[in-house]
């Protein structure tokens, strides 16, 4: 293997394990890699593809009123943060519209909060800064991609994740002008915030990667507060649950992502697979049945109401197979 090829590699690399990072932060409903994985192909080929067009096509075009130099800048600050945008929030909006009719059909609701935004945000953004830097690769050789790689690998990601953030909002809200309001305002984050990023890294250079360092924390502290915001709705809505649903045990660990791993480990230090497969099964729908009871004051009510009724019939189904199963032991 040539040094070139071991060097894109890596970066491939990089941003999958980038992507693979943040869908695990994602602690209690992850979302599904047959989702996420199309939402980073698009990013890696529609997104950079049609961005590359319109962006060529704007310098060419401004060149032609002003001289290389400036048509550069131009683009780079005030179309490249629409068109880039544009392009990637298309595919998180898709997901969005998917998720939007299956909830009203099943109740079953796969994009819904900041994680689920932020996660199909950095996915789509992952995939087009990759394709994007193997392009700078190409122009300016491999000092250049090295270093975007190292400090700019979660630029996209972050820009485009607002839109998914203001998306994911939709079905935590009940006003229907915060439910248009919140996806513009998302969108005119990201591009916005593109657009800065750009403007300091085309006066200042590397600085803008202290930006970029700066919105992160700023991210970090976002998860932080959404994780405790979903840690209280697990506890709230599955409170009234005990006893039916979940025992005194469960509802103790399932609000705590590490309570229920140390739970997990247990089960697997001990033998015990079955036991931790299933614990997996009714842990998780358990969770779902707390977010879909919160879903279901706010919207899609009917269908929520089917969803309930199936994610209790199915912890009960597995409680029997439990029962079943250990029946012999008691005897």
């Amino acid at each position: 293997m040539t040094p070139g090829v071991a060097l894109v590699a890596a970066g491939i690399l990089q941003a999958v394990l980038y992507l693979l990072f943040v869908r695990f932060i994602d602690l209690y409903e992850r979302e599904a890699l047959r989702y996420v994985v199309p939402v980073f192909v698009w990013g890696f080929t529609v997104a950079a593809v049609a961005s590359l067009f319109f962006n060529t096509l704007s310098t060419i075009t401004l060149s032609e009123v002003a001289s290389a130099e400036a048509a550069q800048f131009l683009t780079a600050v005030f179309v490249a943060p629409f068109v880039e945008e544009i392009t990637k929030g298309l595919a998180v909006l898709t997901v969005f519209v998917v998720a939007y009719l299956a909830a009203r059909r099943r109740g079953v609701n796969e994009f819904s909060g900041i994680m689920d935004g932020i996660v199909y945000g950095s996915a789509v953004g992952f995939g087009f800064s990759i394709a994007e830097d193997l392009l700078y690769y190409a122009q300016a050789g491999p000092e250049t991609f090295v270093v975007r790689r190292v400090f700019g690998g979660f630029a996209h990601a972050a820009f485009t994740s607002l839109i998914g953030v203001g998306l994911g909002l939709v079905t935590w809200v009940s006003s229907y002008f915060l439910k248009f309001l919140l996806p513009v305002l998302g969108l005119g984050g990201a591009i916005f915030l593109h657009g800065f990023f750009n403007l300091i890294a085309s006066l200042f250079g590397p600085l803008a990667y202290v930006l970029l360092f700066f919105v992160l924390l700023l991210y970090a502290v976002l998860i932080i507060v959404w994780l405790w915001v979903e840690r209280r709705v697990i506890r709230e809505e599955l409170r009234d649950e005990v006893g039916d649903s979940v025992t005194q045990e469960e509802y103790e660990i399932l609000p705590t992502y590490f309570r229920r791993t140390a739970y997990y480990t247990r089960l697997l230090f001990t033998g015990r697979l079955r036991a931790w497969r299933r614990a997996h099964l009714v842990h998780s729908a358990a969770i779902d049945l707390a977010f879909t009871k919160r879903l279901e004051r706010i919207s899609y009510a009917g269908p929520q109401a089917f969803r309930l009724q199936y994610l209790r019939e199915r912890i009960g189904e597995l409680r029997s197979e439990e029962n079943a199963e250990y029946a012999p032991l008691r005897s």
